[in-house]
């Protein structure tokens, strides 16, 4: 296709982090763990079925876990369409290091990010999941939504939105972390059937509902549809 990333636009896909958790305040790996809300996460995750009702996404995938399942399936029911957990929209599997604080864990010396070999392979503890895999479970996400239309919108984790970013623009594995991803925050992508196109990053629910549903001056390729209303 010629032209531009984003001129010709067949999907618009929303990936959003959970709200904040006990996890995230209280600085202990969570990965596989079932988590509370904090009761600002609970305000965050409102927020967020507002952004995602806006957005108006004609499918929603989610995590199985609920700290994103819940807001996911609030949505759909809101907009009345399918909400489909995936496994592997999960959050990286920290094996020993599930349930522990950071400190703790660095104390026992169990490093995260996981160490990196000279051939540039993760090194994770016994019963973890590798970076490999993790980027393996991206992959399969990204070639699972590339052929649909319209919008789509996928509720996971911060790790995991890590690596997607990672998977699409091919970061290595030794530099992938290195990115803040903020709770209840979105990525923002268009897709021509092949290729995705980032046209947002850390955005606010306030922010997807605006971009979402207000044409804005400076989208004067209008690639979230909000001027037309329609796809190219």
């Amino acid at each position: 296709m010629s032209g531009m990333p984003g001129d010709q636009v067949r999907q618009r896909v929303l990936f959003m982090r959970h709200p904040e958790t006990v996890s995230n305040t209280e600085h202990f790996f969570s990965g596989r763990l079932e988590v509370p809300l904090t009761p600002h996460g609970e305000r965050q995750r409102e927020r967020g079925v507002d952004a995602l009702v806006a957005f108006s996404p004609a499918r929603i995938y989610c995590s199985p876990l609920s700290r994103a399942r819940v807001l996911a399936e609030r949505a759909a029911d809101r907009l009345e369409v399918e909400c489909t957990p995936l496994d592997d929209l999960l959050e990286l599997d920290f094996g020993p290091l599930e349930g522990k604080k950071v400190r703790t864990a660095q104390d026992e010396g169990l490093r995260f990010p996981w160490p990196v070999d000279a051939s540039g392979r993760s090194q994770p503890p016994a019963g973890a999941e590798s970076f490999e895999h993790l980027r393996e479970r991206a992959r399969r996400v990204l070639d699972l939504l590339r052929p649909l239309e319209g919008r789509t919108a996928c509720v996971t984790h911060g790790g995991y939105l890590r690596m997607l970013m990672a998977t699409a623009y091919a970061i290595p594995t030794s530099r992938f972390w290195d990115m803040h991803i903020l709770n209840v925050s979105s990525l923002y992508f268009t897709c021509d059937g092949s290729t995705f196109a980032l046209g947002g990053f850390n955005l606010s629910p306030e922010e997807v509902v605006a971009h979402a549903t207000q044409p804005n001056e400076y989208d004067t390729r209008d690639i979230w549809g909000a001027g037309r209303g329609e796809l190219s």
